[in-house]
C-alpha cells in the first residue's frame, strides 16, 4: 500500500516541478518582451491523440494482466483501468470542445 502512495507524491512532485519550470519560463520570456499570449494555445487534436494514447495503453494493460501470474494481476488491471479512463475522458473532452466551438 505504501509503495502506491509513494508513486503517487512522486507524481505529484514531478507534476509541481515541471509547472514551476514552465511559470519561470513564461516569466522570464515577459522580462525580456518576447512572450505573446497566444503562444501556449494547444490545438484540440493533441487531446485526441493523447486520448486513444492512454486508451490504448490501458487497453493493452488489461488485456496483458490476463497472461501475468496472478500476483500482478490486480495491479495491472487496476492501472489499465486507470489508464483506460484518462484516455476515454480526453476523448470524450475532444469531442465536447469540437461541439462548443462549431457554430450552430
Amino acid at each position: 500500500m505504501t509503495d502506491w502512495v509513494l508513486i503517487i507524491i512522486a507524481a505529484i512532485a514531478c507534476y509541481a516541478f515541471v509547472s514551476y519550470l514552465e511559470h519561470k519560463k513564461k516569466l522570464d520570456l515577459i522580462d525580456r518582451g518576447l512572450w505573446t499570449p497566444k503562444e501556449k494555445q494547444e490545438k484540440p487534436e493533441h487531446k485526441l491523440i493523447t486520448g486513444l494514447f492512454f486508451f490504448l495503453l490501458g487497453a493493452a494493460l488489461l488485456f496483458g494482466s490476463y497472461f501475468t501470474e496472478p500476483d500482478l494481476m490486480s495491479g495491472l488491471r487496476i492501472s489499465g483501468l486507470l489508464t483506460t479512463a484518462a484516455g476515454i475522458s480526453l476523448v470524450i473532452a475532444y469531442i465536447i470542445g469540437n461541439r462548443i466551438r462549431m457554430p450552430g
